[in-house]
């Protein structure tokens, strides 16, 4: 399988120009076909040390002057990529030399959509209680990290994923713009659809060590603010479960009245509702797994 590996960049001169050099080295010998760095409207240095201190990366430069989000990013660079597996990297994310080799078997089987590595933590679990979605790292044990296991999802800033399977699904979803709940949103999405996602132990990377570009640009206020609203645009578009959208219409109306600062996270998402149903109407016809069974399975699977 050829392999491209995606770096979405916002003014991360610094990073690329400390974790480069390893991504570089990590896949030296390795099937990767391609490094491509996908530009967001930078104004720092990011295109001026990538074009001349690392000529083998291609730059995808923003053809407008505004910053997108991380959703359209990727999908730029993943449009771009020649690659049956598309690698993506944030520009904090620096691979083990051997970060690939675990990995890439995975992907004999056709329904695996994508592979999270290990930066530190475990897979991802998920739950549906009190009317809204709840997502969760795996509790450790003391064998818990020996082999691959399912995942919910993979994260955008370290894992692989089958690009025909990308490709159906539409990628990132460019509603959560500018960040948060994207990668959680496309997993989901295989998910229903009858796909895997696995996350594996061996496969190295080191990543969350610093400070990243939402913790840099965003006041936490938006930041709580931005997660929130995703939450619902997630929820709304996802949940096709009559009695689950039920539970949650009903707590909804309730955290409005006892909350009426959320209020505004409310009317935010609320804009986006007539793209939210139209997307939320191709999601059920393409489903082959319920809510409940999704739940199910990672209720089951929890260490």
């Amino acid at each position: 399988m050829k392999i491209s590996i995606v770096i979405p960049n916002w003014n991360g001169a610094e990073k690329l120009q400390r974790n480069l050099p390893r991504v570089l080295k990590a896949t030296k010998f390795s099937q990767v076909e391609e490094i491509i760095m996908s530009d967001d409207a930078s104004t720092d240095d990011s295109l001026k040390i990538v074009k001349s201190q690392f000529k083998e990366v291609v730059v995808l430069e923003s053809k407008i002057e505004r910053n997108l989000g991380f959703s359209s990013n990727v999908d730029k660079g993943v449009r771009e990529a020649k690659g049956d597996l598309i690698v993506l990297f944030n520009t904090d994310a620096a691979p083990s030399k051997d970060f690939l080799k675990p990995i890439l078997s995975h992907f004999d089987d056709p329904k695996v959509f994508s592979v999270g590595c290990n930066t530190g933590g475990l897979w991802a679990t998920a739950t549906f209680h009190d009317g809204f979605f709840w997502h969760d790292q795996a509790r450790k044990t003391s064998t818990c990290e020996a082999k691959a296991h399912i995942t919910l999802w993979v994260s955008g800033g370290s894992g692989v994923f089958r690009k025909s399977l990308w490709d159906e699904m539409g990628g990132l979803d460019t509603l959560y713009d500018p960040f948060y709940l994207e990668d959680l949103d496309l997993g989901y999405r295989a998910w229903k659809r009858g796909y895997i996602n696995l996350w594996e132990p061996k496969s190295l990377v080191e990543h969350y060590k610093e400070p990243g570009v939402i913790e840099t640009n965003y006041s936490q206020k938006i930041v709580s603010q931005t997660a929130e609203r995703n939450l619902l645009i997630f929820t709304w578009k996802n949940i096709t479960s009559q009695k689950l959208i039920s539970d949650h219409q009903k707590t909804l109306v309730l955290r409005l009245l006892k909350h009426p600062g959320y209020s505004k996270i409310f009317l935010s998402a609320l804009k986006r509702l007539p793209q939210i149903l139209s997307k939320r109407k191709i999601e059920k016809a393409q489903a082959k797994l319920t809510d409940e069974e999704v739940f199910s399975i990672f209720n089951q699977t929890q260490v």
